[in-house]
């Protein structure tokens, strides 16, 4: 659309000259889940520091079979208990899951290859040394980085610190995100609606969204469209947030107050608009001080739509971590019709085929007021700008839902 940047162009004009939080906070484990982590986690010893049995059996040399018949059982070595025992030429220990191995021997053949008596034959005469071992520093060696800074913190990543023994982990400070829906045609939870009113289904939404990606718990206030108390909303929360994002009130429209609010408190607008649909209207910019101000349009799936497309790179880029989002290719099952004028994006559904989530399909709505249709949808498809429709078997890039 002429005088607007498409998506690409919009997005690196809103991400240009934000820095990272850099604050950090120390926290336990169980609360470090989707956080990102501030400093590298290292290896405190060798992983693992002892060479291991990978199965139940019998560790033994390996050059010892094919030329002992019978192997007298030496000790017998549990997962937990030292391998302070001594196996002498033509001897082997009996050997679980998990326990280290004593010193000479290199090998292990399992229960299932033996005639688990004492002493104990094999059936096999020839193995190659090291079988069902995993030896000593071969995950990693003591001062190795296991976990480099700027990791998003899932389970696996716990997972590896408890490895270490870290019961205090350093992650990013959480942006501060306030969030400011408006609309005198929108009412509150628990309030009575009138036929010509709306409930507020944009507030729980964007909130969930953006405890999704990242935010700290987000302040969340209704305004009503009156000048002087957006001007006022936007003042504090500018003042208080790392990042304030607005619902609604942002077009031209006689009663859109968020652009004079923004403009009242010196926010500087990196984007004013996009040739997006839906989303057209989207503001971008910040304040002196730093705050990121995202003003979304008020139709919810325009408001969804922005808040992946725009809120989720700028909250990843407060977080210091590399600002893509997690885009695939997909093929599209059906055609669907696309426009002309504007990059689409579509809340999209995919189909299992092949096995694989790899085709989708656009369901029907009626417009970015029509919520009701993203219920089954999965994420964002990206449809290209032109006329007619977009063939079916067309690759697409799709972005899942946060």
């Amino acid at each position: 659309m002429k005088g607007l940047p498409d998506y690409g162009p919009a997005l690196r004009q809103a991400l240009t000259g934000i820095d990272a939080i850099g604050d950090t906070r120390c926290v336990e484990p169980a609360a470090a889940s989707g956080r990102v982590l501030a400093t590298p986690i290292v290896a405190d010893r060798d992983m693992p520091s002892f060479d291991r049995a990978m199965l139940d059996g019998y560790a033994l040399r390996a050059s010892d079979l094919g030329r002992v018949e019978s192997f007298p059982v030496a000790a017998s070595i549990a997962a937990g208990r030292p391998a302070d025992v001594a196996v002498g030429p033509g001897q082997c220990v009996a050997i679980a899951t998990g326990a280290p191995l004593p010193e000479g021997v290199d090998t292990v053949i399992g229960h299932e290859q033996s005639d688990r008596n004492d002493p104990v034959r094999f059936t096999i005469d020839r193995i190659e040394p090291g079988h069902a071992v995993h030896p000593r520093g071969v995950d990693a060696a003591r001062g190795d980085t296991l976990l480099a800074a700027g990791t998003m913190l899932g389970a696996r990543h716990l997972g590896i610190a408890a490895t270490v023994g870290a019961d205090r982990l350093e992650v990013v400070r959480r942006p501060r995100a306030v969030l400011l829906t408006s609309g005198d045609e929108v009412v509150g939870d628990n309030e009575p609606v009138a036929t010509h009113q709306i409930r507020n289904s944009n507030g729980p939404m964007i909130v969930n969204l953006l405890g999704r990606i990242g935010t700290s718990p987000v302040v969340h206030r209704h305004l009503a469209d009156d000048r002087a108390e957006t001007i006022d909303a936007v003042g504090t929360a500018v003042s208080e947030a790392d990042l304030v994002v607005t619902v609604g009130g942002i077009s031209a429209g006689e009663r859109d107050y968020f652009p004079d609010a923004m403009e009242a408190h010196g926010v500087t607008l990196a984007v004013h608009g996009a040739a997006i649909q839906p989303g057209r209207p989207v503001i971008v910019g910040r304040t002196a001080g730093g705050t990121i101000v995202v003003g979304l349009p008020g139709n919810p799936v325009s408001a969804l739509a922005c808040a992946c497309l725009f809120v989720w790179p700028i909250v990843r880029a407060l977080l210091g971590i590399e600002t893509g989002l997690p885009w695939r290719t997909v093929e599209l099952a059906e055609p669907v019709p696309a426009n002309p004028r504007r990059r689409a994006f579509r809340p999209a559904i995919l189909i299992k085929h092949n096995g694989c989530n790899d085709r989708v399909r656009v369901p029907a709505w009626a417009g970015s007021g029509d919520l009701a249709h993203t219920a089954a949808t999965h994420g964002l498809l990206e449809l290209p700008v032109q006329g007619g429709t977009v063939a079916a078997g067309t690759p697409l890039r799709f972005l899942p839902w946060p």
